[in-house]
């Protein structure tokens, strides 16, 4: 078996959720994997920082929901798409379409609990067909330039709790070694994090 095989066999482990190595490698490992991106590279995440400057984890992780269903409806397949579109509100859908986190933000605060219903849901309907989604987080270096410790916290910590919750709708979270610090990931049971983990040197 060559390297590149028994690396990605690691890392498509369901129970691997952080992936530890250079920004370089994340990339060139998910352009290998039919995996869906947490976030499209092109969207303006600085100014969802800015936006967000003020929120605690629970407002970062009502972002990350939000993103998550962002990407269904935009970057998911013709199934997943209309499985989403189908569950949220009406009055969602042109804001979810849309990247302005200005107009969707809010909705999704304020309906947390829908928003959490509806990927529970498509979790659901992924284990009853047989599916996996593995959603690829990467470049999250960008929040760690402008000392936005508490989206990537957010992030680890909203994934770390659905690996209880979701059985095949799944995270895979490129950092560098580097940013890998447990003291900035202060969330309950965060030490366990290191059981969910591979180090790629």
């Amino acid at each position: 078996m060559t390297k590149l095989n028994v690396i990605e066999s690691r890392i498509c482990d369901p129970n691997v959720m952080l992936i530890l190595t250079s920004a370089e490698q994340a990339k060139d490992l998910i352009a290998l994997q039919n995996w869906m991106r947490g976030y499209d590279q092109s969207d303006s995440l600085l100014a969802a920082v800015e936006y967000l400057k003020d929120e605690d984890v629970i407002g970062w992780r009502v972002f990350w929901l939000g993103l998550l269903l962002h990407c269904l409806l935009c970057n998911g397949s013709t199934e997943l798409r209309d499985f989403v579109s189908q569950r949220i509100p009406q009055d969602w859908t042109s804001s979810l379409t849309e990247f302005d986190v200005r107009r969707w933000y809010p909705l999704v605060r304020r309906n947390l609990e829908k928003a959490n219903e509806v990927l529970d849901e498509l979790d659901e309907h992924l284990t009853t067909t047989d599916q996996w989604l593995c959603v690829a987080y990467d470049g999250l270096e960008v929040y760690d330039a402008v000392g936005s410790h508490i989206a990537i916290r957010a992030l680890v910590g909203l994934w770390f709790d659905r690996l209880r919750r979701w059985r095949r709708l799944h995270a895979k979270i490129f950092l560098r070694p580097d940013l890998f610090d447990i003291g900035r990931f202060n969330f309950p049971d965060a030490s366990k994090l290191s059981g969910h983990a591979v180090r790629l040197d």
